[in-house]
């Protein structure tokens, strides 16, 4: 499914600036973002691509960790001059093609979420805006996701799914009794997808202060009655660990790139 870019779509908020150490092999020092699908082309792009399907083509990156890697893939993929990237008065770096319009807000290796998208908000404005995570593909119908939050414009609306246990799991009756044996079934508790549909009424829970982004701040709006959430039960790639990027590749080798067909 591919949507026309318009005017009215909201810009997408990509936090792609942490150090990503628990996906890195001893000696690899590549910024998540960046590693190489079996394409060769980087997993931050097969984030943008899917995105640009829905017709979203305005993006804010909260760069950090490899933020000049990033911009220079960036600018390879749009075939853009360094010379027409623009600096800004605080440091943000720009440029727009036919393609996109492309916002990189550096604050850093290790600032916290809920800071990098405080230095993104200039660039935002009053705007609802998507957040989405830099290291998950999915065939999440984005629509979806932001029809439910217009109609009921809470601060926040996620996308939920399940995932299956990395283990095996057992059942035990009296006696040391096995009863049940299932390897890696499917959790039925439901996990954060990592794609969300923001009002700008976020930023009023961003001070300085306020707390991790997953850890505080959307639990407290949990408790304000202030989060929707859409179950995604389709496919749904996380790129977190190292585990995660061979398992990912050896599918996506296999069967291609479902995300750029959502359903």
């Amino acid at each position: 499914m591919t949507v026309p870019p318009s005017a009215s779509r909201p810009p997408v908020v990509l936090l792609c600036g942490g150090l990503g150490l628990r996906q890195r092999a001893p000696g690899d020092d590549t910024p998540k973002p960046l590693r190489p699908l079996p394409d060769g082309r980087a997993l931050l792009l097969h984030v943008l691509d899917y995105y640009r399907a829905f017709g979203l083509d305005e993006f804010v990156l909260c760069v950090g960790y490899g933020a000049q890697d990033m911009e220079q893939v960036l600018l390879d993929e749009y075939g853009v001059r360094l010379e027409a990237v623009e600096t800004g008065a605080d440091g943000a770096r720009r440029f727009a093609t036919p393609r996109s319009r492309v916002t990189l807000v550096d604050s850093g290796p290790l600032a916290e979420k809920t800071r990098r998208l405080w230095d993104a908000r200039p660039y935002i404005g009053d705007r609802p805006f998507v957040l989405g995570y830099a290291d998950v593909l999915s065939d999440l119908d984005l629509d979806t996701l932001l029809s439910v939050h217009e109609a009921a414009d809470p601060v926040l609306t996620m996308a939920a799914t399940r995932v299956r246990s990395r283990y095996g799991e057992i059942r035990l009756g009296p006696d040391h009794l096995v009863t049940s044996f299932s390897e890696k079934p499917e959790r039925p508790e439901l996990i954060s997808a990592g794609y969300f549909v923001c009002g700008p009424a976020l930023f009023g829970h961003l001070a300085e202060g306020s707390g991790a982004l997953e850890e505080d701040v959307i639990p407290r709006l949990v408790a304000r009655r202030e989060v929707r959430a859409v179950v995604h039960e389709g496919f749904w790639l996380p790129f977190d660990t190292y585990k995660d990027f061979a398992e990912a590749e050896d599918l996506i080798a296999r069967e291609g790139c479902p995300w750029l067909t959502p359903v």
